[in-house]
């Protein structure tokens, strides 16, 4: 028996493992990536929905679309508390970049003070609604921003409506 062909045969061995753990290990990893974007999207898609169910709460309150028996501000507060943004935001602060939250933080301040606005009595034709949710739909719009950069995704070059 020569030592070449065993030597060989072993290298050869030595080099398929190799190369089969090298490749699993590059697959895992991309894998991995792939987890972690399908779990940040599925949190940032939580949270805009929350937003949004918010947003939609609040002006049915702001067109007097809520029980008699309640008051306006128990209404505004109720449909902000219900949508479920506050716990959508503290998932939100743990797990998303600085960028997400600042931009996430701000939408949320904009619309409790629209929330706010709401509360006190004033409706879609009140002077200051319309600038109130004029704030609120930049501040929700730098988030989009900042979610699709977060996700490597190009920014949007137009602003959606709400």
């Amino acid at each position: 028996m020569s030592w070449i062909a065993l030597v060989s045969t072993a290298l050869g061995a030595v080099v398929g493992l190799g190369s089969a753990l090298l490749s699993d290990r590059v697959r895992w990893g991309r894998e991995r990536v792939e987890r972690q974007l399908t779990t940040q999207r599925d949190m940032y898609v939580a949270y805009l929905s929350a937003l949004h169910e918010a947003n939609q709460a609040l002006r049915m309150v702001s067109l007097s679309d809520h029980p008699t028996e309640v008051s306006r501000n128990l209404a505004a507060r109720a449909a902000f508390r219900d949508a479920g943004l506050v716990q959508a935001r503290e998932h939100l602060a743990l797990t998303a970049s600085e960028p997400v939250v600042m931009a996430a933080d701000a939408a949320f301040r904009a619309l409790r003070a629209l929330r706010d606005r709401i509360a006190q009595g004033q409706d879609l034709h009140s002077p200051g609604y319309e600038a109130d949710l004029t704030r609120y739909n930049d501040r929700l719009q730098s988030l989009r921003n900042a979610i699709r950069k977060d996700l490597h995704t190009d920014a949007l070059s137009f602003q959606m409506p709400l």
